[in-house]
């Protein structure tokens, strides 16, 4: 047999497979043993540095279903034989294509133990699988492989070349009991180093998520800081307008007030200066009128003197004729005089004191019609600055009124927009969503048509060897019921080939067809492996 790089033939194909087991992923392992068979031989899977499963291999292929979002270590070994190691990583898969075909398969073959061949590069895994983000699929790290592959040529050479020699191992159960207990000292070391390489990790991841945690509590609050801060704002912003407007409302009244007061202050005075010079024109007149009367008084007594001169003078003209009836017809005519003179002073005396009178009584009511109007205006002025005041709070809570709608308008409208907003980002969303589901199911049909294109391909091309095969020689059927499974197992031998067909039913309804162990349709089994 021709022994290449680390004796193991690793190759990627996609299992092909129509849809996935679930939310497991599976993995079909073809192992082999270089000259020998599986007796004694053993498959350990460890999950996280933690046994998973034990197979005992009684064939050569295995299907191991894998949880994603961990990490894996398949060790084959059977006593005499180089034992070897594979990692398979499931972590960094998205969730959204966990259900999708990402099933891969991978062979190993472990070779015979010659004495004097340096297997420490075996205490390491011979290949390392990962989920390929660009590729979107499961494949083997080249990267890790090309560091290792100056060590795998050393083993080469020097395996050659014991092989050659002949110096096969001859294990006792001593060195056999040697080499297992070193086998498991270096797996618990690896075991130590992996638990502590995986706490640490937890320990980052912890850290990381704290950390993370902070931050978004610390930029919640920095938020709800802003919020609260931008609120306060706007209410000390509304404040200072509402007592700025309150104060200009209270500056407004009191210049109000302050002008019918001023206009109160002015008619007063008015009043009391009308009142001042209608005393003093009284007083006056009073004075002209006592001056009147005292020069009328005069005049009547200079009159009197003057006309008892002149009677005087007649009366002794005539006092030859008649001295007594001179003075009878004086005396008469003095009294007459005086009489007619009292007459007219009482006629002036009435006269003046009905003109003063009137004069003051038109004077008192002129005052009064001052004072009435004074008092009306001061009333009006009082009238206007309280329906003034009345105005500028009616004015205020008006304000008041429509900041508080201009407010609710605004909150209602930014509501409707923050509302609007969110729909139309569903919709954004759902649409994006539409077209993801619709360019996947073209995918998907577009795959399916590959798929059953290949499939017909391959069928036709294993029919026309099933054709070379040579004539039916006999047909087999069993049923083989698993935890999860039921599977039709029909084994058909032709004259030069033997082929297993199945029938793979699975508990949550998936069906599948095989013809040893490829994927073929149904059409090709009932066609190949029915009676």
């Amino acid at each position: 047999m021709n022994f290449k790089i680390f004796k193991v033939i690793l190759f990627l194909c996609l299992f092909v497979s129509v849809q996935a087991f679930g939310q497991d992923l599976s993995v079909l392992v073809k192992f082999s043993v270089d000259n020998g068979n599986f007796d004694a031989s053993k498959v350990t899977i460890t999950e996280n540095g933690t046994v998973k499963q034990t197979f005992d291999p009684g064939k050569s292929k295995m299907v191991v279903e894998l949880g994603f979002g961990n990490k894996y270590i398949f060790t084959f070994e059977k006593p005499g034989y180089i034992t070897k190691r594979v990692e398979i990583s499931t972590k960094n898969v998205p969730d959204d294509i966990r259900g999708e075909d990402l099933d891969f398969d991978f062979i190993v073959e472990i070779f015979e133990q010659y004495e004097g061949v340096n297997t420490v590069i075996f205490n390491q895994p011979v290949a390392k699988w990962f989920y390929d983000v660009q590729e979107d699929e499961f494949t083997f790290d080249t990267d890790y492989t090309k560091s290792i592959r100056s060590a795998l040529i050393d083993f080469d050479k020097e395996y050659e070349t014991a092989k050659k020699d002949g110096q096969k191992a001859v294990l006792t159960a001593d060195k056999v009991k040697q080499e297992e207990s070193a086998r498991l000292a270096a797996e618990a070391e690896a075991k130590a180093a992996e638990e502590k390489r995986l706490a640490a990790e937890a320990l980052a991841a912890e850290e990381a998520r704290k950390q993370a945690e902070d931050a978004r509590l610390a930029e919640e609050a920095r938020k709800k800081a802003e919020e609260e801060l931008l609120t306060q704002q706007r209410e000390f912003e509304e404040q200072r307008q509402r007592e700025a407007q309150a104060k200009r409302d209270e500056e407004l009244a009191n210049l109000a007030k302050e002008k019918a007061e001023q206009e109160l202050r002015e008619a007063k005075l008015k009043a009391e200066e009308d009142e001042r010079k209608a005393i003093e024109a009284k007083a006056e007149e009073e004075k002209r009128l006592a001056k009147a009367k005292a020069e009328e008084e005069q005049r009547t007594a200079s009159l009197i003197s003057e006309e008892e001169a002149r009677k005087k003078k007649e009366d002794e003209a005539t006092e030859v004729a008649s001295k007594a009836e001179a003075a009878r017809l004086a005396e008469e005519d003095r009294a007459k005089r005086k009489a007619q003179l009292e007459a007219e002073m009482k006629t002036a005396a009435a006269a003046a004191a009905s003109e003063d009178k009137r004069r003051a009584q038109l004077e008192m009511e002129e005052i009064e019609r001052r004072q009435r109007e004074a008092d009306a205006r001061i009333a009006e002025e009082e009238r206007r600055a309280i329906q003034e005041a009345e105005a500028a709070e009616k004015r205020r809570k008006e304000a008041e009124i429509i900041k508080a709608e201009e407010k609710r308008i605004y909150e209602a409208e930014q509501a409707a927009f923050e509302e609007e907003r969110k729909q139309k980002a569903k919709e954004a969303y759902e649409a994006e969503q539409r077209r993801l589901a619709k360019a996947k199911a073209v995918m998907e049909a577009q795959e399916r048509d590959r798929s059953e294109a290949k499939a017909v391909m391959e069928a036709e091309r294993k029919s026309l060897a099933i054709k070379d095969a040579g004539a039916l020689v006999s047909r087999t059927e069993e049923e083989i019921k698993e935890a999860n499974r039921t599977i039709i197992q029909v084994t058909i031998k032709r004259e030069h080939m033997t082929y297993i067909y199945k029938k793979v039913m699975y508990n949550w309804g998936g069906i599948y067809y095989f013809r040893d162990d490829d994927d073929i349709t149904k059409a090709v089994f009932e066609l190949e492996a029915s009676k």
